[in-house]
């Protein structure tokens, strides 16, 4: 029906089509920010995988303090796995409500051209029924708001799991002189 109405009209539909590109972008950078945190999370178990070796490699060769401070890198190391795991469970979250939003800028959008149609009066256009669309509309926004609750408890996991991994590696710092255990090194 849409290839029955003139551009100029066409134009009123900009409004959806750009709610609909922004949904679409704000999924994709939590996505992209998902894959980011799946290959922290690799890289510091390797990480944590090598301090648990040097640890027990130095305790073997009776070194008292590096077999600590191997220890003091793995206690960091995990804590920052953690992080990382509840990280990636807010950003699961929140990628589960940008999912939702783009349902909602979908509907939005097929509820535009349905009032697009509608106005132009364009043949068959009598057997849309708004209220259907705007039914849809209003049933995926109620999805919308509520997954925030579900986000607000990842991200209170997450904060929680932040300030373990924080105190691991001033730990770390403390013991190696500041040689280690800087967020900035991480």
């Amino acid at each position: 029906m849409l290839d029955k109405i003139t551009i100029e009209n066409k134009l009123l539909l900009f409004d959806a089509e750009n709610e609909l590109n922004i949904a679409i972008d704000a999924r994709d950078q939590v996505v992209d920010e998902i894959a980011q945190l799946k290959d922290d999370l690799k890289r510091t178990k390797k990480k944590r995988d090598v301090a648990e070796r040097d640890q027990g490699v130095f305790a073997d060769k009776g070194d008292a303090d590096r077999s600590k401070l191997a220890g003091l890198r793995a206690d960091a190391a995990r804590a920052q796995v953690d992080y990382i795991d509840t990280r990636l469970d807010w950003a699961r979250e929140r990628l589960d409500k940008e999912r939702k939003r783009l349902v909602v800028a979908r509907s939005k959008f097929e509820l535009a051209k349905a009032k697009l149609v509608k106005k132009n009066n364009v043949p068959g256009a009598s057997r849309i029924d708004l209220d259907d669309f705007e039914r849809q509309v209003q049933a995926y926004s109620e999805d919308v708001d509520d997954a925030d609750e579900d986000i607000a408890q990842a991200e209170s996991k997450m904060k929680a799991s932040e300030e373990i991994w924080v105190a691991k590696n001033t730990a770390l710092r403390q013991a190696s002189g500041g040689a280690l255990g800087s967020r900035w090194l991480d």
